[in-house]
């Protein structure tokens, strides 16, 4: 059983992993993708966890987000 991801605060990062930063016009942009996100919470702790999210994700950085598990993975949202 996987442990249940409630995380909330500001993403300071979200990095793309190589293969896909490089990616062509052959990849599918409207499906969710991996990435590591870093997340400071509200204490100061910055929180490194792989997320699934959308190709135009990299708005997010500097807003506050919550990551939450589900059956399918780690979902990033802005609040």
């Amino acid at each position: 059983m996987q442990e249940e991801i409630h995380i909330q605060g500001c993403l300071v990062s979200l990095h793309w992993p190589k293969g896909n930063a490089d990616a062509t016009l052959a990849v599918d942009l409207t499906k969710l993708q991996q990435a590591k996100a870093e997340i400071e919470d509200e204490s100061g702790i910055t929180h490194r966890i792989e997320v699934c999210v959308c190709w135009d994700a990299d708005y997010l950085v500097g807003k506050d987000v919550v990551a939450r598990s589900s059956d399918e993975g780690v979902f990033l949202s802005e609040i």
